[in-house]
């Protein structure tokens, strides 16, 4: 991946339009976008290369030059996760519908996405309760989430790349996920199983 140099000129040429810095851009961001879906839905192949291919025409219409490769990358994290969420709701409203419209879901929705259906909406319930949360997080937080988990970052890199060291970022990320899992517990004893 380029450096934070090299990272506002492939975002300003992307801002304009350039087809050899779309190129680049998308062969290296295609299989960390690729494994960020998988990990964050686990969904099938063809599930995940859609949203990466959604994510990666949202990326054509509205990128905007960056100074930094951790803004492209918080950014583009974003970008996956609400184009994942937002085809996770496609879905959910489409079987919905098949149900009011008293039409057999089993076969053609199940077979196209590999997950069943009431699973799929579930799943996006929890996506949006947990992007609403991670948005609400301390910027430097989300950071550290996003390198060390979407981005598959070790814990020491995930650390350099905030200046903190590796056992800072392990107890950082510890401390945010116990919160987050507290939260999630509240919520589950109001309205049922959330994460």
């Amino acid at each position: 991946m380029p450096d934070d140099s090299a990272i506002l000129r492939l975002t300003t040429a992307l801002g304009r339009g350039d087809n050899a810095a779309f190129a680049a851009f998308y062969e290296s961001w295609f299989d960390r976008g690729y494994d960020a879906v998988r990990a964050a839905t686990g969904r099938d192949d063809a599930f995940c290369l859609d949203v990466v291919h959604d994510a990666m025409l949202r990326v054509v219409k509205s990128l905007r030059p960056m100074n930094t490769r951790a803004d492209l990358d918080r950014w583009m994290t974003r970008v996956l996760h609400t184009t994942a969420l937002d085809r996770l709701r496609r879905e959910a409203r489409m079987i919905a519908r098949q149900r009011r419209h008293g039409e057999h879901t089993s076969g053609v929705a199940n077979a196209d996405n590999g997950a069943d259906p009431p699973n799929a909406a579930a799943l996006a319930d929890q996506i949006a309760w947990l992007t609403v949360q991670v948005a609400a997080m301390d910027e430097q937080d989300r950071a550290l989430l996003s390198l060390r988990f979407a981005l598959d970052h070790s814990l020491n890199g995930a650390g350099k790349a905030l200046g903190i060291t590796g056992d800072a970022a392990h107890g950082r990320i510890r401390r945010v996920l116990v919160h987050l899992r507290s939260l999630a517990a509240a919520v589950t004893t109001r309205q049922g199983p959330l994460l």
